[in-house]
């Protein structure tokens, strides 16, 4: 699974870059903001992707650490932190379920958009908890399954089908048990919906012809619980033209 997210990432690492749901957004902005910075903090953003988290709380911290398993998207948001100017962010290739730094080495760590692909849930939550300094926080942002059964399993198969390096996005009730399990308390700060232009998600993903089919089957013919969780719109000639997945700002503190 982990090299399958390294195939998946390395396609087309510059529409991760400049994508406005990665680039932008009120979400990005309640991230930076939901923990009081004094400026002398250490943070660790882990999936970083095209760096996005890491260079949005650079000026606000003293420094940050990006980390993505895969090579081509570290050297995207190297050159990216370059080109924002934010001197104070590293970028190294590394995996969220063996962290390569001592324990207690950062005030903050933060994942957004990333945990989804994480083959090792429960071994990274416990890797996040290990290198917390004692009252650093966790901050996690994701796309999050409804508690209903019949649509946690729609929506995890749709992204499934789009991306085979997807394992799964967890209810709100699994993250609670993760971090609890691991001495983090547990706040959801917000949620949110999450608008997918259907056809830009197809191109970001790099979908081939043949799972494009199975999608559209998929969003097809939905239940009408599934339509209106997760908003499908459909064109006058049946085809897929949006949808949103359900989206939540968590918080985590290390006791």
């Amino acid at each position: 699974m982990k090299t399958s997210a390294q195939r998946q990432f390395s396609k087309n690492p510059e529409q991760y870059r400049d994508e406005p749901l990665f680039s932008s957004g009120k979400d990005l902005d309640a991230m930076v903001s939901c923990r009081n910075l004094t400026g002398g903090e250490t943070l660790l953003d882990i999936g970083t992707g095209a760096g996005h988290t890491a260079i949005a709380f650079s000026p606000f911290v003293k420094h940050c650490t990006g980390i993505d398993i895969t090579e081509k998207m570290v050297q995207t948001a190297a050159q990216f932190a370059e080109q924002k100017n934010a001197e104070n962010v590293v970028f190294l290739q590394g995996d969220a379920a063996q962290l390569d730094f001592a324990s207690e080495s950062f005030d903050i760590v933060t994942c957004r958009y990333a945990a989804h692909h994480f083959p090792e849930i429960s071994r990274s939550i416990q890797e996040i908890a290990r290198v917390l300094k004692k009252g650093g926080s966790f901050l996690l942002i994701d796309h999050c399954a409804p508690e209903d059964e019949a649509l946690d399993r729609f929506i995890n198969r749709l992204n499934q089908l789009r991306d085979p390096s997807h394992v799964r996005e967890y209810s709100e009730n699994e993250w609670q048990k993760l971090f609890e399990e691991n001495g983090l308390d547990f706040a959801v700060l917000e949620r949110w919906n999450l608008p997918i232009d259907y056809e830009s998600w197809l191109r970001r993903g790099a979908v081939p012809e043949q799972r494009k089919a199975a999608i559209h089957a998929h969003l097809s013919e939905p239940s009408q619980s599934c339509r209106d969780m997760f908003n499908i719109v459909h064109d006058e000639n049946g085809h897929p033209v949006s949808f949103c997945l359900k989206a939540v700002l968590i918080a985590g503190m290390k006791a």
